[in-house]
């Protein structure tokens, strides 16, 4: 992502999808569909937001901690809702969306999508 003419590396704040890039780790079930979807939504989105949270800017790979948001939409929900990506690395006090992502991931859960198919 470019940011101020730079380029970021971002962390999705609360969310965890399976993986697809780490060295050393195989290819997870719904990787591929979860970055997928996510490049979908920022490919097609005129307006990419990101917000960070109260505390922790950062993490030790220096990838931006923070939300994104593609034409409004939270990237980090529609994931959540697809049941592509989990609830995970909750740190407080950077919760701000927490109880909104708690839903959007029961939600997921309850209609049995993708990760929650089993």
């Amino acid at each position: 992502m470019r940011f101020n003419k730079k380029n970021l590396k971002v962390r999705y704040l609360l969310i965890d999808t399976p993986e697809t890039v780490k060295r050393g780790v195989a290819v997870q079930p719904y990787g591929p569909e979860a970055s997928e979807l996510n490049e979908k939504l920022l490919k097609n989105a005129q307006n990419i937001e990101i917000e960070f949270d109260v505390y922790q800017k950062e993490d030790k790979y220096h990838r931006a901690l923070c939300y994104v948001y593609a034409d409004g939409k939270s990237i980090q929900e529609e994931l959540l809702l697809s049941g592509l990506a989990e609830i995970k690395y909750v740190k407080a006090p950077d919760t701000r969306y927490l109880n909104k992502f708690k839903k959007a991931q029961n939600i997921a859960k309850s209609n049995k999508r993708n990760l929650w198919s089993n």
